[in-house]
């Protein structure tokens, strides 16, 4: 009796063991490559003919500040919660206490050159956070070109189907907007205004140009990896942005899982791969298990491609299986790795 109770104890374990190595308590999801990974610059000789009407600007709503010294920012709101580098040679200035009125603004030499907002409290007029795409389409000019003039340069930017559906842009005097859609509700859920030369330097569609192309400052190490730290950041705010619109509990972060993220993220970059399967330390409990990370589940997404961290969060949040990712309620906590243009979010379920 008691070698078959030994016997059975045994099969139990083997059976456990064999659960834990292939249950679903590890999400790996098929990673992401941005729409930035297609866009094309081409350089031209002729201008374009004509061009595309311009809405006009807002006179109220956090595009009034594009222009404006940095000054009215701290009058306006305080200091900022953060302040973080960007890889483009402004700071981002981020305003993230509450994710109701979550907002970061852009400033470059003391002067404010864009704002993104996805709380649904912040004024984005003339639109609204949750406001449908019918609506949108109903009071914007939407073209499938739009043309930016800087003194006597010309850059023209062509949307495709999947963006005149998923990120709109739209021209109004003097100020540009990306709008952010959901795809699966059909709704804005976030909103980047910003200046000429700012959109030129993101590049987000594919483009033309005659004239001078605008270039991105180089940057030293050390401000790459600033950059990288605050688009880590800026993962972990915007994931609990989305889940507190959808009214699911925020996550909280965790410092090695966001450690394990970014070494995978510099590893995908440094190797040029991009998978949850790393060459040198496995898959991705194999990772967690390295750094001595305890978990109930846990599942990651990548991405790559993305010109910064806004643009990677509205991809996975619209990919079906990424968004369900990240708003599930099981999960407890995140940890987010940025390297240049290589994304890794982690989320845990921890006992």
């Amino acid at each position: 009796m008691k070698t078959l109770f030994r016997i059975l104890i045994v099969l139990l374990f083997c059976i456990a063991l064999i659960y834990f190595f292939t249950s679903d308590s590890s999400y790996e999801l098929k990673p992401l490559e941005g729409p930035n990974s297609k866009s094309t610059v081409i350089p031209k000789t002729e201008i374009p003919k004509g061009d595309e009407d311009a809405s006009p600007r807002p006179e109220s709503g956090v595009s009034t500040y594009i222009h404006q010294d940095d000054d009215k920012l701290l009058k306006d709101f305080g200091k900022p919660d953060r302040i973080d580098q960007s890889a483009f040679g402004y700071e981002w200035w981020v305003y993230n206490r509450d994710p109701k009125s979550f907002a970061m603004f852009g400033v470059e030499g003391g002067k404010i050159t864009q704002v993104y907002a996805a709380g649904k409290a912040v004024d984005v007029a003339p639109y609204k956070i949750g406001q449908s795409l019918d609506d949108i389409y109903r009071m914007t000019i939407v073209n499938p070109e739009i043309t930016v003039k800087i003194g006597d340069n010309v850059y023209t930017f062509a949307l495709t189907e999947y963006d005149m559906n998923s990120r709109i842009l739209v021209k109004f005097d003097g100020v540009f907007a990306q709008l952010y859609i959901d795809q699966f509700t059909d709704s804005l859920i976030g909103i980047r205004f910003m200046d000429g030369e700012t959109l030129v330097k993101h590049r987000p569609y594919e483009m033309t140009f005659v004239g001078d192309l605008i270039r991105v400052p180089n940057l030293n190490s050390y401000t790459i990896q600033q950059s990288n730290e605050g688009y880590s950041k800026q993962l972990f705010d915007l994931v609990n942005v989305f889940r507190s619109n959808e009214n699911v509990p925020p996550l909280i972060w965790d410092e090695v899982a966001g450690v394990a993220a970014m070494k995978h993220s510099e590893e995908m970059y440094t190797e040029k791969y991009l998978s949850h399967d790393s060459p040198n330390y496995g898959s991705l409990k194999d990772r967690l298990a390295h750094y001595s990370v305890t978990y109930d589940e846990v599942g990651e997404n990548l991405a790559t491609a993305y010109f910064d961290a806004i643009e990677a969060a509205h991809g996975w949040f619209n990919s079906e299986e990424h968004r369900r990712l990240m708003l599930n309620d099981k999960f407890t906590h995140v940890g987010s790795g940025v390297f240049i243009n290589y994304y890794t979010q982690i989320f845990l379920n921890k006992p």
